[in-house]
């Protein structure tokens, strides 16, 4: 009898155990890694710009929006509209890159579709057949902000444009940045559902990448790169858009952007003094000017 009582002891627990784990039970828990289940984990970025802590006398600027921030200590140094939802230009490239470098090495190669060579305006004028290796296409967003090799990134990174766009879309979530969307891997307008981020965002994409990616700031901060010719490619020879690398001391790079709908945009790293400020500027009128007043302003304010 006492045997007959243990046993029915075990089955009754065992029966309560299932039913809480069942699918069909209201107290559902699944207990499956989202590695297994192959599903993106949240939450990998930990650092956001700080407050804004008041900035008297700051240079009046045309930008619609704008952000400059110490990203060693997180302090704000200048904000203009940081939230606001805006049209970026070639600044999407950066998210481009960002996930095209987590599937990919520097010296894998691409084959150019005759899609991506038909890409304008601004481009290398790659050659459909041709091969490059991700430094190369990284070398030509870089300096010339070329749509044709954002879109080879697109579609070689993982064999399917699509998934490439929703990589890019989930990676937004991962990252924490809560006013974007990209609906494309160059930044052009589109007829409908055009991309859009925030100053704010721009920032935290920005300095993720550079923290994970360090080697881009080395193509970044380049002025000139000249690629010769090899049996899968022609030679390739380009100059850097941004003219703060040669005027402006300790500017590194970072991305030029421009649509007619978005204006002139620019994301800046510059690094003085043991400090590191990444600036952005969207929708402005003068992004040179500007980004060079908006330095000086939050070099002032950090003591350089």
């Amino acid at each position: 009898m006492k045997k007959f009582t243990v046993l029915t002891g075990i089955l009754m627990v065992l029966i309560s155990a299932a039913a809480i784990y069942s699918p069909f039970s209201k107290r559902s828990v699944q207990l499956i890694s989202p590695v297994i289940k192959q599903e993106s984990i949240l939450g990998i970025n930990q650092w956001f710009p700080g407050r804004e802590n008041g900035q008297t006398n700051a240079p009046e600027i045309s930008a619609k929006a704008a952000l400059f921030v110490d990203t060693k200590s997180g302090e704000v140094l200048y904000s203009k509209n940081i939230h606001d939802k805006l049209p970026i230009a070639s600044l999407v490239k950066i998210m481009t890159v960002l996930v095209t470098l987590e599937h990919k090495n520097m010296d894998d190669k691409f084959t150019v579709s005759q899609r991506a060579a038909a890409m304008e305006p601004d481009k290398m004028l790659l050659i459909a057949g041709e091969r490059l290796t991700l430094k190369e296409l990284l070398d030509g967003i870089f300096l010339i902000s070329a749509n044709d090799g954002a879109e080879v990134l697109a579609e070689g990174t993982t064999g399917d444009r699509s998934q490439f766009l929703k990589l890019m879309n989930d990676k937004v979530k991962q990252l924490g940045m809560k006013d974007t969307f990209f609906a494309n891997p160059t930044g052009l307008d589109e007829d409908s559902g055009n991309s859009y981020s925030s100053a704010y965002d721009l920032i935290i994409l920005t300095r993720y990448l550079i923290r994970r990616f360090p080697e881009v700031v080395d193509i970044s901060k380049t002025e000139h790169i000249y690629l010769p010719k090899t049996q899968e490619h022609q030679d390739y020879d380009m100059y850097s858009g941004i003219n703060l690398l040669t005027t402006y001391p300790g500017v590194m790079g970072f991305k030029t952007g421009f649509t007619p709908e978005a204006g002139l945009t620019l994301i800046t790293l510059a690094r003085k003094n043991n400090h590191e400020v990444i600036g952005v500027l969207l929708g402005s009128q003068s992004r040179r000017d500007e980004t060079r007043d908006l330095l000086d302003y939050s070099f002032e304010k950090l003591g350089n």
